[in-house]
């Protein structure tokens, strides 16, 4: 009975001792740091896991417009299709679509070479001339691509696209 007591003793000497060493506000702030550190980490965790939900939120990648006519970049697009190494599997000038197979678009470090599957729109935005490009990048027989990877295959689609409408002035 006496150790119990003596046990209760210690226990009560080692808070008082804590309490006047870390004192109440200083003791709650490490509490409230540790909880923002952990929300932060749980977002962080998410937002890397979860990048094809980033992709839907901006698509700001997928399109550019151009101060060329609709014929002139309909034309440039077929060129840069070939330039990057992919086969025109439809076109519909009147509609303004182009869809693609082939590519590389394998991300850096894979052993297995991946081809993708490029849809294109092409639309005149007005007559000054004026005319915009939409692209839609997805991994051939595999779903979709990993963000970064199809937003640098786009990007060097476009790429190659400017270069083929540099040459038309």
């Amino acid at each position: 009975m006496q150790a119990q007591s003596q046990a209760g003793k210690i226990r009560e000497e080692r808070i008082a001792m804590r309490q006047k060493e870390c004192g109440q506000s200083r003791c709650t702030a490490g509490v409230t740091v540790g909880k923002l550190a952990l929300v932060m980490l749980v977002v962080l965790t998410a937002a890397c896991l979860f990048p094809a939900a980033q992709a839907k939120d901006k698509p700001e990648g997928s399109t550019r417009v151009y101060p060329y006519t609709y014929a002139e970049i309909f034309q440039a697009s077929l060129d840069a299709m070939g330039r990057i190494g992919m086969y025109v599997s439809a076109s519909d000038k009147e509609k303004g679509t182009i869809s693609g197979k082939g590519g590389d678009c394998t991300p850096l470090g894979s052993y297995m070479r991946n081809t993708c599957d490029l849809e294109i729109h092409i639309e005149a935005v007005s007559t000054k001339p004026e005319t915009r490009v939409t692209l839609e990048a997805k991994k051939h027989k595999f779903g979709n691509l990993v963000v970064h990877v199809e937003r640098d295959f786009k990007e060097k689609y476009f790429v190659e696209l400017q270069k083929v409408l540099a040459t038309y002035r």
